[in-house]
């Protein structure tokens, strides 16, 4: 069954005014009332103000609008209101004979279908006070709209309406009206629409949407919190993803970064509903077309002397940042965005708690653990290099180096899901995907190193070097810097001073002082020391980048002498590339690479899978087979399928995008900004960085080390929406280690945020 009706655009809308509305009002509902006209592009729209009754909005529709489709709007209505009744819809009010619409002729003899509803409270929200959060629960609305209207189904739905992106090949009947500036790109997007979008239509989810969640049509509160969701007049059946495209366009027209300000919009409805691949590949082109549509409409309406509508400039605005961007280019931006979001979109195996009930629930079964800020961060999501809050807030990642390819990277889960359906499973069984990725290891890696084990945390990878190191010396010392650390096992715990106890030392663990300091004694002296004492060196562990001692690499003599010494007595040098590995020096992939001191075994791990516990060691053979065929070595989950697939997906991500490069790039950039912002401040001391990873000393009034000002720094950049750390013997270092997907205007953010946070810093 179909309905064929008028279309609307071709006639004007209903001839009525407050007082033959105030009449109707008065007979059918008993309302005596006091009426105020509200915009209505196609209907007419009162507000009526009828103490002590309460307030209403007294809607007349257009006379085309026959009673099967009026019925289909009201069904939708209460079909979501009891679905979702927190959804904030306007309730239908019935008249005095218990029916939810009436009929009222006007002052050109057409007949409209007229309906009473509640009053809902709220403004328009304007787009400037639309932040990331608010765009993020905008689409939520959107998506919890979509999801409760799944189940309900109007044989009317499918009348015709030009506002339903199915009919976008119509609109070139009237794109002659387009000034001719525009007119050549919205020809382009209807024919890319017509092409790309709707031989895929049939192959879309489809259902009743809402069709126009503009900020016309949607009421917020003082808080920008959506409370009412209003004109349900362009509801029709069609691919319900139209209903996300179409709140993108109309929400962000107007605004200077209308594209990159999608990407909230689509997080949020993801998260609710998570868009088919499909559906992500095809959005760029639907939200353009509807900024097409609208351009064309208004367009046709401004040259038609009845109406008095103009071209709005936020629409124009748009499609000029789409077309300058390149349409193709917006597709795939959106795509990312999208698959991105996806990620976040799933069902997760947990509840969500209130902020101040899970740190409760937390201290009494994880104990004392440490929170990084004062005032704890509650994280939801993470995208790139941002993380979110459960409030939405945005916070600019420049501390977490593990999500090496920047947070929730869709490629990274892609390849996490792909395997995980497949198979996973250990090496005592052949798969490609450990071979491959030991391959395009030993291929990266310094000279020698041909042989990779695979565990699962850097402490692991740590621990078998230390373990290799003695079966192959037969010695027992060791040598690492004076403020080390090298992981959490019992063995790398004695590696690591820097969480030493007080009054703890291991006597087999001999330390140096990194290049800079004034030590007590010279790295020969140490070595030697450890000798007469029967504990000769079996390996030095050294981070290239000495990011624990204060981030002080690299330092390329130094590090010679160092292992020249312990090489002199026969030790091994175990390059610990845990923190600095993976391209963040900017210079290499690994931070050794530069110094060219060959090591003896490479231990990786940290960003080796973006967040999925994978790590591993590379030595040379002649160090690496004795010890397995000796002590028969095996990891259950060391080198399994699935971690093996997304550090080859790390790895290729690292390879495509040119991080390494982008990092030396990027990392200049940031050490010049950071740089003209210390010499603004007496609190900053010395800056030192080598790519992506960068230290600032924090001192005192005095100009010594400062910890309490350090602190003080990091938790106002946090209430600013920054994330960094700290570092160093004294903790007063900033330790500045963003994804390496850091871009120069997350720079400019980092900075003018420290600038800030400096500033407001209190004098000890």
């Amino acid at each position: 069954m179909s309905f064929e009706v008028g279309d609307p655009l071709e006639a004007p809308r209903p001839r009525v005014d407050a007082e033959q509305a105030a009449k109707l009002l008065e007979v059918l509902y008993g309302l005596d009332a006091e009426l105020t006209e509200l915009h209505g592009e196609r209907d007419r729209n009162f507000r009526v103000d009828a103490p002590p009754h309460g307030s209403f909005v007294f809607k007349v529709y257009h006379p085309l609008d026959g009673p099967e489709v009026i019925d289909m709007r009201s069904r939708a209505i209460g079909h979501v209101r009891r679905v979702d009744p927190e959804l904030p819809l306007p309730e239908i009010v019935s008249t005095r004979e218990g029916a939810a619409v009436a009929s009222m002729v006007g002052q050109d003899g057409r007949t409209s279908i007229a309906q009473l509803f509640a009053f809902i409270e709220g403004r328009h929200a304007s787009r400037e006070e639309l932040d990331e959060r608010a765009l993020y629960k905008w689409g939520q609305t959107v998506a919890r709209l979509d999801r409760a209207l799944r189940g309900f189904f109007h044989p009317a739905a499918s009348y015709l309406i030009q506002w339903d992106l199915r009919h976008t090949e119509k609109l070139r009947e009237r794109i002659e009206c387009v000034e001719e500036g525009s007119r050549r790109f919205v020809d382009l997007v209807i024919e890319s629409f017509v092409r790309q979008v709707v031989p895929r239509i049939p192959f879309l989810h489809a259902q009743v949407v809402h069709n126009d969640m503009s900020r016309e049509n949607v009421l917020v509160d003082v808080d920008g919190d959506i409370v009412g969701i209003t004109d349900w007049g362009d509801a029709t059946h069609t691919a319900s993803v139209f209903d996300l495209a179409i709140a993108i366009a109309e929400v962000l027209h107007g605004r200077p970064d209308s594209i990159a300000m999608a990407e909230p919009i689509i997080a949020g409805y993801s998260a609710t509903v998570p868009l088919e691949q499909e559906e992500a590949g095809l959005l760029g082109y639907m939200v353009a077309a509807r900024l097409a549509c609208e351009v064309v409409l208004d367009s046709w309406r401004t040259s038609d002397l009845a109406h008095e509508t103009v071209v709005p400039v936020g629409t124009l605005e748009f499609l000029e940042q789409i077309e300058t961007a390149g349409l193709p280019e917006t597709v795939r931006r959106l795509q990312r965005f999208a698959r991105r979001s996806s990620a976040a979109g799933g069902v997760v195996p947990y509840p969500p708690r209130p902020t101040a009930e899970l740190l409760t629930a937390r201290r009494q079964v994880l104990g004392p653990l440490k929170l990084a800020y004062d005032d704890p961060l509650h994280l939801v999501r993470g995208d790139g290099v941002h993380l979110f809050d459960t409030d939405g807030r945005r916070y600019l990642d420049a501390y977490n180096n593990v999500p090496v390819v920047g947070h929730c990277n869709p490629d990274v889960w892609a390849a996490m899901a792909a395997q995980a359906k497949l198979l996973v499973t250990n090496t005592r069984y052949l798969h490609e995907a450990n071979v491959e990725l030991a391959e395009r290891l030993v291929e990266s890696a310094p000279p020698g190193l041909d042989r990779v084990l695979f565990v699962n945390s850097g402490s692991e990878a740590n621990d078998l070097a230390w373990r290799i190191a003695r079966f192959t010396t037969g010695q027992r010392g060791a040598i690492v810097t004076r403020f080390a650390y090298h992981g959490l096992t019992e063995s790398t715990t004695d590696l690591s001073p820097e969480v030493w106890l007080d009054g703890y030392r291991p006597d087999y663990v001999g330390l140096v002082d990194p290049p800079g300091t004034a030590g007590e004694d010279d790295v020969r002296t140490v070595v030697e020391r450890l000798a007469a004492a029967g504990r000769s060196p079996a390996a030095v562990f050294v981070d290239p980048a000495l990011t624990s001692d204060g981030i002080l690499g690299p330092a390329d003599d130094w590090l010679l002498a160092v292992v020249t010494s312990v090489r002199g007595l026969g030790g091994l040098f175990v390059a610990d590339e845990v923190q600095v590995g993976f391209g963040r020096s900017g210079e290499h992939l690994w931070g050794t690479s530069s110094s060219q001191v060959e090591p003896d075994l490479m231990t990786l791990g940290k960003p080796m899978g973006n967040g999925f516990p994978v790590a591993a060691l590379l030595g040379r053979a002649e160090l690496v087979d004795p010890f397995i065929e000796e002590t028969g070595y095996f990891s259950t989950f060391g080198g399994n399928t699935l971690a093996c697939a997304v550090a080859l997906a790390v790895l290729g991500m690292i390879e495509d995008q040119h991080l390494v490069e982008h990092a030396a790039s990027v990392g200049a950039h940031l050490r010049g900004r950071l740089a003209g912002v210390s010499a603004r401040h007496d609190a900053a001391g010395a800056l030192r960085g080598w790519g992506l990873l960068l230290g600032l000393e924090i001192v005192g009034a005095d100009g010594r080390a400062s910890p309490t000002r350090a602190k003080l720094v990091v938790n106002r950049l946090k209430e600013l929406g920054v994330l960094v750390g700290t570092t160093g013997p004294s903790g007063n270092v900033l330790k500045i280690r963003p994804p390496l997907v850091f871009e120069k205007r997350d720079a400019e953010e980092l900075a003018d945020q420290l600038d800030v946070a400096l500033s407001g810093l209190r004098v000890d």
